[in-house]
């Protein structure tokens, strides 16, 4: 199974993860904290920039796009490959009343060719399943103006490998790193000014600044 058959057969269940009305909902929380603290993390690095724009590259059923506008994104567009997921998005951000500045698209980011460019271009929860994750990073540096955002699964000793046998047996690849590795991605890319940030126990979010890319954005 691809990671695209894979998101598209479970989009309600991975949607069902945010449902506040779920009699688990807090004991999950604290189980999948890293799922919640990548995203306070990304909140606290847009309130500096003001009035700002924002992709969110893989984005899923919209939750994150959602909480991005209603933290003062005057535009938010997210992409995603499952179509069951940008209908979810689209639904959300109706009842949340956040529909005029959230737009979904299905689409395959790698080969999303729109010319608008953005302040922030994000991607939470989605390098974990990337084979390729320097392209990946590339395009989010084109379309940005101001910063990328990433979270990556950490190599840990019981964690990933646990996750990684979970999802194996799914057929849904899953890719983990560290801070050595994702360093030298980063280098490997053109991204200069770039901060990693440890959150949970086996996360790491990337800040990067892309005024201090090494190569033209339009080459890519």
């Amino acid at each position: 199974m691809s990671v695209e058959r894979y998101f598209q057969k479970r989009a309600d269940e991975f949607d069902a993860l945010y449902d506040e009305s779920r009699w688990w909902y807090r004991l999950d929380r604290l189980l999948r904290r890293g799922l919640y603290e990548r995203v306070e993390l990304t909140l606290g690095e847009m309130k500096e920039l003001g009035n700002f724009s924002v992709l969110d590259a893989g984005c899923g059923s919209g939750r994150n796009a959602v909480l991005f506008a209603g933290a003062g994104a005057q535009r938010v567009v997210g992409i995603d490959f499952s179509a069951r997921m940008i209908e979810l998005a689209k639904a959300l951000s109706r009842n949340r009343g956040m529909d005029t500045r959230c737009e979904f698209i299905q689409a395959d980011f790698l080969e999303y060719s729109a010319s608008e460019r953005f302040d922030v271009v994000v991607a939470l929860g989605v390098f974990d399943y990337l084979a390729d994750p320097r392209s990946f990073l590339q395009r989010m540096m084109q379309h940005a103006t101001r910063k990328v955002i990433a979270s990556f699964p950490r190599a840990s000793l019981i964690r990933a490998p646990i996750r990684k046998l979970r999802y194996g047996l799914r057929n849904c690849p899953v890719y983990f790193t560290t801070e050595d590795r994702l360093g030298e991605l980063c280098h490997q890319a053109g991204l200069q000014g770039f901060r990693l940030v440890p959150y949970a126990s086996s996360g790491l979010l990337l800040v990067g600044d892309v005024a201090g890319a090494k190569q033209p954005l339009d080459e890519i």
